[in-house]
């Protein structure tokens, strides 16, 4: 009976790979032929969105990073995403303004930068989350300000703003503009 259950656990996670894997192509390819078209998702594409989308798998994806993609393999991942701290004291007076909260190991600023992946979440116009999840993402900003404020002393409050790089297009690039914009995603005061 335990052996019938580890396997039917494994077949489980493989079923959901191959699902994930298989919305992922269909999103890659319609996303990239049919951008601005309307058509007609096959039964597949709606299948495999309808499963993805579902509460149960959705968190589990989010929580193990299923729902990455091929993303990992490339360099910088999620640097699209910036998060600033300004640490202030009792009289208001700034302590303090930084980019990164201090690291442990390598490891720590890996899995800090990939969280901003969910973050694409509050700004897409495709959202079908519930309140719930955004709750989660403000409950994620609170506890790494309430974090980066504990590295720190003598601040007794911290403003976290989370931006999204806004890169130049190729058109502007071509006509001197190099650099780029932050556009506000949401800001956290503590």
């Amino acid at each position: 009976m335990k052996r019938k259950l580890q396997l039917s656990g494994i077949l489980t996670l493989l079923l959901l790979v191959f699902i994930i894997g298989l919305k992922g192509t269909f999103d890659g390819y319609y996303g990239f032929y049919y951008e601005n078209k309307t058509y007609q998702k096959p039964l597949a594409y709606t299948a495999c969105e309808n499963i993805t989308q579902s509460l149960p798998v959705s968190m589990f994806t989010s929580y193990t990073g299923f729902d990455t993609g091929y993303g990992f393999y490339a360099p910088n991942v999620a640097s699209d995403f910036v998060m600033s701290f300004e640490l202030k004291d009792e009289k208001g007076t700034i302590l303090e303004e930084k980019m990164l909260p201090s690291f442990k190991s390598k490891e720590s600023r890996v899995r800090y930068t990939t969280v901003f992946n969910m973050f694409l979440d509050k700004i897409s116009d495709q959202n079908r989350y519930d309140k719930k999840y955004f709750k989660y993402l403000d409950l994620i900003i609170q506890q790494i300000a309430e974090n980066v404020m504990k590295e720190n002393s003598k601040a007794t409050s911290v403003t976290t703003k989370l931006y999204l790089y806004d890169y130049p297009t190729i058109a502007d690039f071509k006509k001197g503009k190099m650099t780029e914009n932050f556009i506000l995603i949401d800001e956290f005061k503590h």
